[in-house]
């Protein structure tokens, strides 16, 4: 289609010819190049690409050592408010709305139905300040028998940053923390 078009030369000089002759290319390029061409070299592809030289090692061991601090540090941080006892479990959740800070821990037992035996259930709630003081201290108690319940309580905030609770069931005892949402 374009073939007969003048692109613009200067008078009494030939018009420019583009040739394309891929041999006369390749015996100027660098071996790396012809090999390719030749199918002597293939590509590494798909996921050995990441460990083939230095530099990918090194970034799949920092990707590989930043996940599991993440995983790690996600599973500590959350097991703090949450606790088993048998197959009862415990989840304590904190907020602070006008002035107080409310404490709601729920209770569930997914294996228990309307047959099992009601459990009592006892808890002890620390409100916890800044300078790690134990402010306020109220105690709750609970049957439990089947479903979710909760167990919910609420103290005036005095600048309390965290509510840790002791909770009694089934002749044992677990540690519950959260920190107050503000």
């Amino acid at each position: 289609m374009f073939e007969e078009v003048d692109e613009g030369h200067a008078e009494n000089e030939e018009p420019v010819v583009f040739r394309y002759n891929r041999d006369e290319r390749l015996k100027n390029a660098p071996q790396i190049v012809r090999d390719y061409y030749d199918g002597k070299m293939n590509p590494v592809r798909g996921i050995k690409v990441l460990w083939v030289n230095k530099g990918n090692r090194f970034i799949l061991l920092s990707m590989v050592v930043f996940i599991a601090f993440v995983w790690i540090f996600t599973t500590i941080n959350n097991t703090r408010s949450f606790n088993t006892i048998n197959s009862l479990t415990f989840d304590q959740t904190s907020f602070a709305f006008q002035e107080e800070i409310y404490v709601n821990i729920k209770i569930e037992d997914k294996k228990a139905d309307e047959k099992s035996p009601p459990v009592k259930i006892e808890a002890e709630v620390h409100f916890i300040n800044n300078d790690n003081q134990v402010i306020e201290k109220k105690e709750l108690s609970l049957i439990y028998r089947n479903g979710t319940e909760s167990l919910t309580t609420k103290a005036t905030d005095y600048d309390i940053i965290r509510v840790d609770t002791i909770v009694r069931a089934m002749d044992k005892e677990k540690e519950l923390t959260s920190a107050v949402k503000r």
